[in-house]
C-alpha cells in the first residue's frame, strides 16, 4: 500500500521534476523568448500595424496583412486588431516585407534594441488617405517615391537622412496615452515621417542619436517602417 502511494506522489510531481520549457501561448511569450519559450532559438517579435487615423478610442487595426522575414521562411498574418507575432530568425535587425490589404505595401525594419521597450506600433495608410494626409501637411504625396515612418520606443531623437532627397520632415507627438497624434514639421516625435524619399539607392542612412547610423531599406511606392530604440546619455 505504501509503494502504491509513493507511485501516486511521484506521478503527481512529474511536471515539477521535468517541467516543460514553456507551455504558454505565444500571446504571453516571456521577455526572454529569444532563449526560452515558444521561439526556441529564434527571437519573438511582435507589435501592431494600424491605420494612420487609429486611436485608442477608435482602434483601426490593419487586418490580414502578411509579414514575411527577409532571408527566412518566417511569416505571420495580422489579426483584426492589427497584431503581428513572429518567431523570427535571430539577428540584431529584422526586416519584413509587408503585404497589406487595402493599404500600401511596406517594409518593416525593427532593431533588436527596440523590442520589449514598448508595444511597437506601425502606422500605415491607403493611397487615398495618403493623398489627403499629405495635403493636410502642405505636402504632395508621390506614389513613385519611397516613404519612411520611424517609430521611436525610447527618447525622442531629432532624426535626419544623411544624403538623398525627401520632403519636409514631419513628426507625430502627444498621443502616447490616447493614440491620437498631432503632426507638425519637425523630426523629433514619437513618429517621424520622411515623405517622398528618393529610393534610387535602395537604402537610406538615418542619423541623429547616440547609437549611430541606421541603414533602412526603401523601395519606390512603398512605406518603410523603422522601429528604433533611442537613448541619450
Amino acid at each position: 500500500m505504501r509503494l502504491f502511494n509513493v507511485l501516486i506522489l511521484l506521478a503527481a510531481c512529474g511536471d515539477n521534476l521535468q517541467p516543460a520549457v514553456d507551455a504558454r501561448p505565444i500571446d504571453s511569450a516571456p521577455v526572454d523568448a529569444s532563449v526560452d519559450g515558444p521561439c526556441a532559438m529564434g527571437r519573438y517579435v511582435s507589435g501592431e500595424l494600424v491605420d494612420i487615423d487609429s486611436t485608442n478610442a477608435a482602434l483601426a487595426g490593419v487586418n490580414a496583412a502578411t509579414f514575411t522575414q527577409r532571408g527566412s521562411a518566417v511569416t505571420d498574418t495580422t489579426s483584426p486588431n492589427g497584431r503581428f507575432e513572429l518567431c523570427a530568425a535571430l539577428s540584431t535587425t529584422f526586416v519584413f516585407d509587408v503585404d497589406a490589404v487595402a493599404h500600401v505595401d511596406g517594409i518593416a525594419y525593427v532593431e533588436v534594441e527596440a523590442l520589449d521597450k514598448r508595444t511597437i506600433s506601425l502606422r500605415t495608410w491607403s493611397i487615398q488617405r495618403a493623398l489627403t494626409f499629405y495635403t493636410a501637411l502642405g505636402l504632395t504625396y508621390d506614389p513613385a517615391k519611397a516613404h519612411l515612418m520611424v517609430f521611436q520606443t525610447g527618447d525622442m531623437a531629432d532624426f535626419t537622412i544623411a544624403g538623398g532627397s525627401h520632403g519636409a520632415v514631419q513628426s507625430g507627438s502627444g498621443g502616447d496615452t490616447t493614440g491620437a497624434y498631432t503632426w507638425t514639421t519637425s523630426g523629433g516625435g514619437r513618429y517621424v515621417l520622411f515623405p517622398n524619399v528618393d529610393p534610387t539607392a535602395g537604402t537610406i542612412s538615418l542619423i541623429g542619436d547616440t547609437s549611430g547610423q541606421h541603414t533602412i531599406p526603401v523601395e519606390a511606392g512603398k512605406l518603410s517602417f523603422a522601429a528604433l530604440y533611442t537613448i541619450f546619455l
